[in-house]
């Protein structure tokens, strides 16, 4: 018990007190049509630009990297920061091949400035039409562009404008220079502060850079009307610092690890400290997943990569729960797995750029969010975990089919989970159906997404069904809940990929090859496994 309270110690209460010390990480910026900190602008340009959210080789953040390029452009545009990782693109520009990848905006730039008269061809070309190369060749283009804005302070909008009730454009310390702009007297705090800040940071004052901070957010508390909350921005840069889901993950594999152990040795305390971990890394989780719910204001689950934390978390939950009640391992390697998987699949997500942007109009309502959209992911957390269930079923009614006992506790707990699943994407159906006739006037309008969540609720009918009726055995049972991941797959991911509809929230469309990935395995493996524990039977019934 003590190890776990000093673990939990260590997750949450000591790195949070930094989160009550106003950095140059917490400086506001308006970008993407919301109010950021500086540290998550820094870190999403830089991964853009480099391909990762710091420079371990110089152990520098982004954060550190951005105010270095500001403060001595002529150095950045040395600095070797753009990652092109293909051949084609390099050659393009006329630039020899590098083992490492890396390249300066000073020898980018002369290429692109001779490619002009191609991408305005690739530009002009719609998007879908484009070519690998030709998606690079624009995007490292574009990249350039914000490099240069980023470097002469451009496009960093860091000063609020004359306070309205529409939240006007911020405008950039540049625009004041430029445009000759006379700043009030909240503007001229601001712009004070940040001068003195990079001032000191020139001169490694790090005394003048404290109180310059402090004036820099005296000044921010002294605007009129709240355009943002600044507890809130440094709750967003601690959770960019901390990587609480980093953490979960870690403690979610150590608890698969243990597990695995505790089932070589069957020593009975380490399943026990397998389940802590387990619910360690599910604390960090949940947290992390509240502090972004406080952060925007808004429900988990309004992008594709919040869905994929939110049913992680659903799916942790449920195996929490069948571990405190069964105790022998099952609801620990549902949860480790499924945890683990999920996570790896929202880094990929994660690594498209910003995970707290703003909501498609389409998603734009806070109860709808709470309801609709939680109700029906909740389904799909519930219906994985039934069908990560129901694999264990296959794979142990073939090791231990005559242990009748086991096989049918099992049973029980994928029959009961199903059923909680049924319930969830049923009531999240009837509500998107709802929601449907407020937005657009229709109930039901046979869209894709709501043919999805419609086949995942009659799956779900029809194998409980048969069940009840006798026409399904337990293991056609188990083997109708793993292909049930297949239908939860298509109608999560796969109505996106068809770009058509109302739902299709244009969310991501480079998934087709991992998602036809996943069904071919559970395909191959969920009949795979069918096959031979029905034959298995067979055999024991003939002798």
């Amino acid at each position: 018990m003590r190890f776990f309270k000093t673990l939990l110690i260590l997750v949450f209460l000591i790195p949070l007190q930094s989160a009550y010390s106003f950095t140059v990480g917490d400086i506001p910026i308006q970008d993407e049509g919301r109010i950021k900190p500086l540290d998550t602008y820094a870190r999403n340009y830089l991964l853009a630009f480099y391909g990762k959210r710091s420079i371990p080789e110089l152990d520098l953040s982004a954060t550190d990297w951005l105010l270095d390029l500001i403060l001595d452009p002529a150095k950045g545009k040395n600095q070797k920061i753009f990652n092109i990782r293909n051949p084609e693109v390099v050659s393009s520009i006329f630039l020899d091949w590098s083992t490492d990848h890396k390249y300066s905006f000073n020898q980018v730039l002369p290429g692109l400035k001779k490619q002009t008269s191609l991408l305005k061809l690739i530009d002009d070309k719609p998007a879908n039409t484009r070519t690998v190369f030709e998606k690079q060749l624009l995007e490292l283009s574009l990249n350039i562009m914000r490099f240069e804005e980023i470097s002469y302070l451009k496009s960093l909008k860091l000063i609020p404008s004359e306070i309205s009730e529409n939240h006007e454009e911020w405008i950039s310390p540049f625009e004041f220079i430029l445009n000759g702009i006379k700043p009030n007297e909240y503007q001229s705090k601001i712009l004070n502060a940040l001068q003195q800040y990079l001032a000191s940071r020139m001169e490694n004052d790090f005394i003048i850079m404290k109180s310059s901070l402090v004036d820099y957010e005296v000044a921010l508390k002294s605007i009129p009307k709240n355009l943002f909350d600044i507890d809130n921005l440094k709750k967003e840069r601690w959770l960019n610092q901390t990587n609480l889901f980093y953490i979960s993950l870690a403690f979610y594999i150590l608890s698969f690890m243990i597990l695995g152990f505790n089932w070589m040795t069957r020593i009975t305390f380490t399943r026990r400290i397998s389940y802590a971990l387990l619910l360690i890394g599910f604390f960090a989780h949940s947290y992390g997943i509240i502090l972004r719910m406080i952060i925007m204001n808004r429900p988990p689950v309004s992008t594709l990569y919040e869905s994929v934390l939110f049913v992680s978390f659903i799916v942790l939950l449920f195996a929490i729960i069948l571990e405190y009640f069964r105790k022998d391992g099952l609801g620990i390697f549902i949860g480790a797995i499924g945890g683990s998987v999920f996570h790896f699949i929202g880094f990929g997500y994660a690594a498209d750029g910003d995970t707290l942007n703003m909501l498609v109009a389409v998603l734009n309502s806070n109860f709808w969010l709470a309801t609709h959209v939680t109700t029906i992911t909740m389904g799909y957390g519930a219906s994985l975990v039934a069908g990560f269930i129901g694999h264990l079923f296959l794979v142990e009614s073939l090791r231990k089919s005559n242990d009748k006992a086991y096989l049918k506790s099992i049973f029980n707990s994928m029959f009961g989970v199903t059923l909680v699943a049924l319930f969830f994407t049923l009531f999240g159906t009837i509500l998107g159906g709802i929601w449907a006739d407020q937005s657009w006037g229709r109930f039901w309008g046979w869209d894709p997404k709501e043919n999805g969540a419609l086949l995942i609720v009659l799956w779900q009918l029809m194998i409980i069904h048969m069940r009840l009726s006798g026409l399904a055995k337990p293991v056609d049972f188990a083997l109708g809940m793993a292909l049930n991941n297949i239908i939860v797959a298509l109608a999560w991911f796969g109505v996106n990929l068809l770009q058509v509809g109302l739902h299709s929230y244009g969310f991501d469309d480079g998934v087709a090859k991992n998602l036809f990935i996943f069904i071919g395995f559970e395909l191959i493996f969920s009949l795979g496994m069918y096959y031979l524990s029905k034959n298995n039977l067979k055999n024991e019934l003939s002798t």
